[in-house]
Formats: structure tokens, sequence, C-alpha cells
């Protein structure tokens, strides 16, 4: 009898870590559309049956095996449960070949079969989350989120495409896969669905590699008494230095070429940057070589009824009358100073960003058993200053257009060494892009790491096509399973290597069946 129970009660710690995972990836994957459907609701945008219906739509829908919840536990049960008959038969290989003079450690033995656990339950978790065939654009066929996002995206975006060849040299949109129609593919079957997962995994193991690397650098550094203050400084800026490189790409990418980016975050961008679509055309036509300062290209009714809407000369939008765009319409209505516009976007992106920041960081405090006075007012004080961060971001990528096309740029460089075309061709936008990260100074040194994370992958992704054919996506996973298991690895052995709030969490559901 006690025989038994202690069987079950094995058999219910080596399940834990797996039904840990597929609960959160079920909250995870529910819990903001649940949310946002009870928005709805509260604004009164859904009736009351409607809501109900969603709200059970989701459920159904995340407890699918080939949903997020089902590939969380997969690489979960993989990578706990596989680790004990892979210790094993490791211990027995490494008894044969010591008799051949090779040795290994058991530490070494411990470390392995974790990975390889980690690395077999990867690939099954990635086999299931792939199994429903891809649109055209990387979301699943049966996606209503794909019809919506579609039609916003439309809604906000004039197209991105020069129609000249000259313009397509230089921004190539096709030459990146959402840019291509499903069409060209013909009946190809399509992969792409797990490409952000994918990416966001490798880059957080080569944060873990790095990570690795670096903390033995500096012990042998520190040990030796010749840590410098250069190297600590190195240090401390990797995270922000990583924030801005990363939010340059996606920024360009975001004004020149929007397919390269989910079309939610391309929405979530445009949503905090407001700005009239117009303005945004007209200057990649100024880059696409259609849009000629001195010349009438016929397009000045672009700018024209912009400029009809905001109450300004209509001379103003007519390239061949007006050399260049005057700043004031970037203000767009602020007036013609630039540092008060700045001001103005930062205030409107704070407000926006605290809509945001404020309710979660409450939600969260409301979590807390014992609330201290202290401890709300940090809480608040956080919320501020990130909002801040959201602010300041907006802010400086105005500000740094205006800097460059205007305000320094000109100073600095004839109209002779450097056009107004060429200014406004790109320069002053990658000027804005280039300024727009640093706003990531304002945010606590945790912050910084978890907002690098965030956004380098969807740097990295506007390199890689959003789909892509199937035939390739042998590729995909191997990158995947081998990147997750060294994360997972890292999680068990390790945990600090992996940073942030994922290695807390990930540490805390891998040893919570105590496989190690």
């Amino acid at each position: 009898m006690a025989m038994s129970l202690d069987r079950g009660s094995n058999a219910m710690a080596t399940l834990k870590p797996t039904v840990l995972a597929y609960l959160l990836g079920y909250i995870s994957s529910t819990g903001p559309k649940i949310i946002k459907i009870l928005f709805q609701l509260i604004l009164q945008k859904r009736s009351a049956s409607e809501t109900v219906l969603k709200i059970q739509d989701v459920i159904r829908q995340a407890a699918s095996f080939n949903c997020f919840p089902a590939f969380c536990a997969s690489t979960v049960a993989g990578s706990t449960i596989l680790q004990i008959p892979l210790q094993r038969g490791l211990r027995q290989l490494a008894a044969r070949l010591r008799r051949s003079g090779l040795r290994f450690s058991s530490a070494w033995i411990q470390v392995t079969a974790k990975f390889l656990a980690a690395f077999s339950g990867t690939l099954v978790g990635f086999t299931l989350l792939n199994s429903r065939n891809v649109s055209a654009n990387g979301l699943p066929r049966t996606s209503n989120f794909e019809k919506k996002a579609s039609a916003s995206t439309n809604k906000h975006y004039l197209p991105a495409v020069p129609s000249n060849a000259a313009g397509q040299e230089k921004s190539d949109p096709e030459s990146h896969a959402s840019a291509v129609p499903r069409s060209a593919f013909g009946q190809t079957a399509l992969a792409g669905r797990s490409m952000d997962i994918t990416l966001f995994t490798f880059v957080r193991a080569i944060d873990v590699i790095f990570g690795s690397q670096w903390s033995k650098y500096r012990r042998q550094r520190t040990k030796a008494g010749s840590w410098t203050a250069l190297q600590a400084f190195l240090a401390q800026s990797i995270d922000p230095t990583t924030f801005v490189v990363s939010c340059s790409i996606i920024m360009w990418s975001w004004f020149y070429s929007p397919d390269r980016l989910p079309r939610a975050y391309n929405l979530w961008i445009s949503s905090a940057a407001e700005v009239d679509e117009r303005l945004i055309e007209a200057l990649r036509q100024v880059r696409y070589g259609n849009f000629v300062y001195g010349k009438d290209t016929g397009i000045a009714s672009l700018l024209g009824s912009m400029c009809k809407d905001y109450d300004w000369p209509v001379e103003w939008g007519d390239p061949a009358k007006t050399i260049p765009i005057p700043c004031e319409m970037v203000h767009m209505g602020c007036g013609p100073n630039c540092e008060k516009h700045a001001i103005a976007r930062f205030g409107r992106a704070w407000y926006f960003a605290a809509r945001m920041y404020f309710p979660l960081n409450l939600l969260m405090l409301l979590r807390r058993r014992n609330l201290t006075t202290k401890r709300v007012f940090v809480t608040v004080l956080d919320a501020a200053r990130s909002s801040a961060f959201l602010g300041a971001f907006v802010s400086l990528f105005y500000y740094g257009v205006c800097l460059s096309r205007t305000r320094l740029g000109p100073r600095l460089f004839s109209r002779k060494t450097v056009t107004p075309m060429q200014w406004d061709g790109g320069l002053c936008v990658g000027a804005g892009c280039l300024l727009c990260g640093w706003s990531i100074l304002l945010e606590k040194a945790s912050r910084r790491q978890e907002l690098a994370s965030f956004v380098a992958p969807r740097a990295l992704a506007t390199v890689f096509p959003r789909r892509y054919d199937k035939t390739h996506q042998w590729k995909e996973q191997l990158l995947f399973s081998v990147s997750a298991a060294i994360v997972l690895t890292a999680a068990q052995m390790r945990p600090k290597l992996v940073r942030g709030v994922l290695g807390r969490l990930l540490h805390q559901v891998l040893v919570s069946g105590d496989h190690s």
C-alpha cells in the first residue's frame, strides 16, 4: 500500500511541471483575449450574448492540440520526463566507454541528459504548433485575427510599394516573402507560424551563451584584479545598445516596409505614433523618386488634401513650389516650433502609455497580500516611468526627424552637399530611428533587459520571411529546438543565465518536479 502511494506521489511530481506549463500557457494565451473582449463589452462594442460566444470560442480554440498551451506542455514534458531514462542510458554508456579510457563526469552526464530531453520535447512541441495550415501572411488559415488585422492594416497604410523601377531597387519590398502575393506560391504548402517564437528563443539562447562566457571572463578579470571601469560600463551598455539598434531597424521597417513586421505590431506602433498616413506616404515617395522637389510629378494632390484638412496653404503640399515640406506639416497642427511639437508628442504618448501601464501595474499590485503606502507609491512611480519611456521614444523619433531635416542638418551640410531630397528621402527618418531608442535610459536596468529581449527578435524578424516554403521548415525546427534546449537546460542548471521574468518562471516550472 505504501509502495503504491509512493509511486502515485512520484507520478504526480513527474507530471507537475507539464500540468503547470499547460496551465500557464493556457492562461497567457486566453487571458489577454478575454480581457479585451470584456473591455469591448464594457464599452458597449459587443452585446452580452456575443461576448459569451466569443469567450467560449477563445477557450475552445486554446484547448486544441496544436495551440500554444499544448506546445508548452509537450515541450516541458519532454524536458522533464525524459531526463531520468536518458541519464540512466548515458551512465551505462559512460561505464562502457570508461573501459576504453574515456571518462565522463556525473555533471556532464546530467547536463547532457537535460539538454537531450529538452531537445526531444521541443521537437514534439514544434511539430504540434506547426501542424495547422498557414496562410500567405504566416497566420493560421482559420484565424479570425488574420481577417481583422488585414482589414485594419489596409485602413491605416497606403501601399508601401514604389511605382518605378528605381524605387523598387531601393526599397525592394517584394524581396520579402510577406510582400509576395499568395498566388505567387501556387499550391505550395507554407510554413512560418512559429517564426516569432523561434527568433525569440534564438535570441534568448544567444543571451545565455554570451552571458555564460561574459561571466566567466568577468570572474577571471576580477580575480586577477584587472576588471576596469570601462569594462563595467560596456557590460551595462549591452542591453541599451541592443534596444537602440533593434528599435532603429523596427522603426525603419515600420516606415518603409511595414509588411516586414507583424500586422498587430504595426497597428500598435501606428496608434502610438498618431501620424497621418499621407505624410508617411509622401516621405516614402520621396525615397522612391516619385515625389521630387522642384518638379511637377503629378503627386501634389497627396499632401494637397492634407493641407486642406489642416487649413494650410495648398502650395505647401506641392513639391514643385515648396522645397522642402514645411516642418509644420510634420507637426500636424502643433505649430511651426519643433521643440514645442516634441514636448506635445511626449505628453500625448505618455498618456497613451499610461492608459496601459497604470492598470497593469495596479492589477499586479492587488495580487500582493500586504499593501503598504510605499509599495503603492513605487508601483505608481514605475508606471509613470514606463509611460515616460514610451513618451520619450515617440518624442525623440519626431524630434530626430525635425533636427536632421531643418534644425541641425542644413546648418552642418550645405544644400549642395546634402539636398532636401536626400534629407527627406531617408536621412531624416534614419535620424529619428537612431535617436528614439535612447529613451530606454529612462527605464530601470532590469526593465532595459526585458525590453531589449522583446524587441531584438522583432528586429531580426524583418530579415526573414513571415512565411516560406514548408520544405525548408526543418531548418527552423532545428534552430528552435537547439535554442530552446540551451535555454531550458540553463534554466535548470544555472537559472541566473536566463535573465528576467522568463528565467524565474522557467526555473519554477522545470524544478517543480525535482528531476535534477
